[in-house]
C-alpha cells in the first residue's frame, strides 16, 4: 500500500528568484538592491514579479518610499535568511574544513570570564576548522596593525581603529546574594548602610553615578572593598562579602541561576557597553565572518557551574 502523501513534490522557486528576493528584502528598495545585484531596476522587477507569479501571492508592496512587505513576504523573508545563512555555512565548511585557520579575539577579561568563556565551545562546534585563541589581557590591542583579528571592548564605541558593532545596550543597577540579603533582612538598597559592605571597581565610581540615577544621596558606608577588576568584585558578590553595582551583561547568568538578585529596579544607563571590533580591511575574512556572525546570533543559556546547555534559546 503506498500513502499519497510521501509521493508529493513542493515546487520550489529557482535559487536566482530566492536570492534577487532576499536582497530586495534586505533593502527594501529597487534601486539599492539592483545595484548590489548588478541588475537593471527593470530586470530585477520583472524578477520579483516571476517569483510572486509562482508563488501565487504578493510580496511587497510598492510605495513611494521603497517597497514594504506583504504578510507572505514578511514570512518568506525570515526563512530565506535562515536558509541562505545554512547554505552559506554548508559553504564555509565545505571550503574551508581542510585548511584549519586561526582567530585571535582580544577580549576584556570580565566579558571573558563571564559571559563568553561559558558558551565558547559552541563557535567551535560550528566551525570547527578555526582555531581560536581568546586573549584576556589584550582587549585594547591595535587591531590596525595586526595585534589581533577581532576585540570585544569596553566603552563607548569611539575607537578610529576599528569598526564597531555594539553588543547591547548594558545598564548597571545594585546586586547582592540572597544569602547576604536574607542575613540584612531586606534585598532593597536604601540610605541605611550600617551593616552592609559596599564592593567597588576602582576604575570607576559606579556607586555615587548609581545613587544619582536613583535620586539618592551618596552612599558613605562604614564598610568598603575596592578591586582592580570587576570579575573579582562579582565573585565576591556572590559569595555574600557585600553588595555591588553592576553591569546587566556580567550578571544576567548569575540572576538566573539565583546567585545573585537585583536590589532596585532602577537602572543607570552611562553610555558604555561591550562592543564588537575589528579593522575594516578585515570585514569580509571568513573567519572574522564567522566570529561576527555567532557573537550577533541568538545563543543558549549555559550552566556557569556544570557547562550543560538546556534546550530553550537564549538571546546573549
Amino acid at each position: 500500500m503506498t500513502g499519497e502523501s510521501s509521493d508529493v513534490l513542493i515546487r520550489i522557486p529557482s535559487l536566482r528568484s530566492l536570492y534577487v528576493f532576499e536582497a530586495a528584502a534586505r533593502h527594501l528598495n529597487l534601486v539599492r538592491a539592483a545595484q548590489e545585484l548588478g541588475l537593471t531596476q527593470g530586470a530585477l522587477s520583472r524578477q520579483i514579479k516571476s517569483l510572486e507569479q509562482f508563488i501565487g501571492v504578493p510580496l511587497f508592496q510598492r510605495t513611494p518610499r521603497g517597497l514594504k512587505f506583504t504578510e507572505a513576504g514578511d514570512i518568506l523573508w525570515a526563512h530565506s535568511q535562515r536558509a541562505f545563512a545554512e547554505i552559506q555555512n554548508g559553504l564555509m565548511f565545505v571550503t574551508n574544513a581542510r585548511t584549519r585557520q586561526s582567530l585571535l579575539v582580544a577580549v576584556a577579561r570580565s566579558y571573558s570570564t563571564r559571559v563568553l568563556s561559558p558558551l565558547i565551545g559552541g563557535f567551535t562546534e560550528a566551525y570547527p576548522w578555526i582555531d581560536l585563541t581568546l586573549d584576556g589581557h589584550r582587549h585594547l590591542a591595535d587591531l590596525s596593525k595586526g595585534e589581533a583579528d577581532i576585540a570585544i571592548r569596553v566603552g563607548r564605541g569611539d575607537w578610529p581603529d576599528a569598526r564597531v558593532e555594539k553588543l547591547g545596550d548594558d545598564p548597571l543597577f545594585p546586586v547582592i546574594s540572597p544569602r547576604l540579603a536574607e542575613r540584612l533582612g531586606t534585598s532593597q538598597i536604601d540610605g541605611d548602610t550600617e551593616d552592609v559592605t559596599f564592593l567597588h571597581f576602582t576604575e570607576r565610581n559606579y556607586w555615587d553615578a548609581w545613587a544619582a540615577a536613583a535620586g539618592l544621596p551618596p552612599f558613605r558606608p562604614k564598610r568598603n572593598i575596592r578591586f582592580s577588576e570587576t570579575v573579582m568584585m562579582l565573585e565576591a558578590a556572590e559569595q555574600g562579602q557585600g553588595i555591588a553595582v553592576a553591569r546587566r551583561s556580567l550578571v544576567q547568568d548569575a540572576l538566573r541561576t539565583g546567585e545573585l538578585v537585583r536590589m532596585s529596579d532602577i537602572e543607570l544607563d552611562d553610555g558604555i557597553a561591550y562592543f564588537l571590533c575589528y579593522a575594516p580591511e578585515k570585514a569580509n575574512h571568513s573567519t572574522v565572518k564567522a566570529f561576527r556572525e555567532w557573537m550577533m546570533a541568538p545563543k543558549p543559556v549555559a550552566d556557569r557551574a556544570t557547562g550543560a546547555v538546556p534546550a530553550s534559546p537564549h538571546a546573549s
